[in-house]
């Protein structure tokens, strides 16, 4: 199932980019979202970014789903390749349940116009589960989109306030 979201924030792209792959701002953003985050990885080489990230939404996954998936709680490794100055790069998740069967993968954009960015994150979610893989994946999609939501609010609050969000 292919999602887009796409938010403006009132920033130039060079500024965005340190934004948005900050440590601290990203540490910051998971607490507010109500996401357990751990760095596994992170290595900048030449302007490139590697970094992998394991994620815990602090929330339950409805009954129907969990028994599907085997778990009450989604965790996954978000892998980031991007290159500073090019305003491209790419994601893949890894799930800590039925990894097998459970894949994730997309790009991420920005784009500067009029001295903001815009930030387009896009991918799809496909779960390979016979007869609810249609259903699982609509969960992930929605929860991923207000995941999103969330996300551009704290970091228009955070801009706005200068990091005192």
């Amino acid at each position: 199932m292919h999602f887009r979201a796409a938010h403006t924030f009132a920033l130039p792209l060079a500024d965005y980019e340190k934004l948005h792959y900050d440590e601290d701002f990203n540490a910051a953003l998971c607490k507010a979202t109500g996401l357990q985050r751990t760095l596994v990885e992170r290595t900048l080489d030449g302007g490139r970014l590697r970094r992998a990230v394991k994620v815990s939404p602090e929330r339950q996954v409805p009954a129907p789903v969990a028994k599907l998936l085997g778990g009450a709680r989604i965790e996954y490794t978000e892998h980031v390749d991007y290159t500073f100055g090019s305003g491209r790069g790419t994601w893949r998740t890894v799930s800590s349940l039925l990894t097998d069967k459970v894949k994730s993968a997309g790009t991420i954009q920005f784009t500067e116009r009029g001295g903001q960015t815009e930030r387009v994150v896009e991918g799809d979610v496909d779960v390979k589960i016979m007869l609810v893989g249609g259903t699982v994946e609509r969960f992930v999609v929605d929860d991923v989109l207000a995941s999103y939501e969330r996300a551009a609010e704290f970091t228009r609050n955070w801009i706005r306030t200068g990091g005192k969000a």
